[in-house]
């Protein structure tokens, strides 16, 4: 079973040694987070914990980069898939996580004039991404919006904020440093937060979120909230037998022609 994936980085100085390991680093993390992205696209039933693309070896060959994954089946079927959809340039059914890894090695084939082999254990190249090679960018949408959830964590020099959201999920965002001062004071408290947002495009997931305010969200009991709305509402609805022909009278604005 093919349970290897593989990059090369192929050109004139590209050496170990010769080459930054932060720029080196940069590339392992790409082709991590390529692989997983693919690997969760197609079978998602997995989660992205579970799931490991470990670099474990360099060869002197250039500089050539190999992992191993867990989920060999699946992680390396996923990302052949996606190699060949850069091969056909069929950059719209690629992950905008995806995306942004084949700039960050975009980059470097422009930087150091260079050749990134893409490929697996039996298939050594799969696509080549050369200087000339263009990666589209991701479209965005960008606007106001609230978010509901939990303050985990908040500080920094530049101050952000982390956010558990309803769902379970977490969300890093940028916060002024008067309002991260009162964040401060309601970590682990459900908040209603208003800001400005950024989503993608091609799958509507919130990218950014900036928070400009912050309001407590009340955790009242919804037996108390129902007794309030009744209290409210009183019996003017007491005459009403048919609920399902009350609404569909409704809808068709009161019976009226």
């Amino acid at each position: 079973m093919d349970d290897e994936l593989k990059i090369r980085l192929r050109g004139e100085g590209i050496k170990p040694g010769l080459i930054r390991s932060k720029e080196i680093a940069e590339i392992l993390e790409s082709v991590e987070e390529m692989a997983i992205a693919e690997a969760l696209k197609n079978n998602p039933d997995l989660s992205k914990e579970e799931i490991i693309v470990g670099f474990y070896a360099i060869e002197d060959e250039s500089i050539g980069l190999k992992f191993k994954t867990t989920f060999a089946t699946a992680v390396v079927s996923a990302f052949v898939s996606a190699a060949e959809a850069v091969e056909r340039g069929d950059f719209e059914s690629l992950t905008p996580q995806s995306m942004n890894s084949l700039k960050v090695v975009s980059s470097f084939s422009k930087r150091h004039s260079c050749d990134a082999l893409i490929g697996t254990a039996s298939n050594k190249e799969v696509t080549v991404i050369s200087p000339t090679t263009e990666i589209p960018s991701p479209t965005f949408i960008y606007g106001q919006t609230e978010i509901l959830g939990k303050v985990i964590r908040v500080g920094g020099k530049s101050p952000k904020a982390m956010i558990e959201l309803i769902d379970g999920s977490t969300l890093y965002c940028e916060v002024p440093e008067d309002i991260a001062k009162e964040l401060g004071h309601k970590l682990y408290s459900l908040a209603k937060f208003e800001g400005a947002a950024k989503w993608q495009s091609k799958t509507l997931e919130l990218e950014e979120f900036k928070i400009h305010t912050v309001k407590e969200f009340p955790n009242t009991d919804p037996t108390k909230v129902l007794g309030e709305l009744s209290g409210m509402i009183g019996d003017a609805f007491s005459e009403i037998n048919d609920v399902c022909a009350f609404v569909t009278d409704l809808r068709n604005g009161g019976g009226e022609e």
